[in-house]
């Protein structure tokens, strides 16, 4: 396809995207915290705030108070938030969390049933 000379090539807005990557067990099982997961996650990838905040389009002030643990990290933000990082380290230590909770539960009502027996 001919062109005239006035078209430029559009470089990507935000670098070259790569699926996220699951991070180790064992630093999985190390995160306390929402916030400190996505702290540590922007930190593995040297990433500045305003490259994440540009990529999931949140003001740098609102990911910074999502990574200093001052605001809940919304589920609808998890996705873009391990996409930006390229790390699923955030969305790890969620899964972990819900399937504790789900393991506590069970034991609960295991008591309750031994209980009524």
């Amino acid at each position: 396809m001919a062109t005239d000379g006035n078209q430029k090539s559009l470089s990507l807005a935000f670098g070259v995207h790569h699926s996220p990557k699951d991070a180790p067990a064992k630093v999985v099982r190390q995160i306390e915290s929402e916030a400190q997961a996505l702290a540590v996650a922007i930190a593995a990838g040297h990433h500045k705030l305003d490259y994440i905040a540009a990529c999931v389009g949140k003001s740098k002030a609102y990911v910074s108070r999502l990574q200093r643990g001052e605001r809940p990290i919304p589920s609808k933000l998890v996705g873009p938030l391990c996409a930006a990082t390229g790390s699923n380290l955030l969305r790890q230590y969620i899964d972990l969390q819900r399937a504790l909770e789900g393991q506590c539960e069970v034991a609960r009502l295991a008591e309750l049933l031994r209980a009524a027996a």
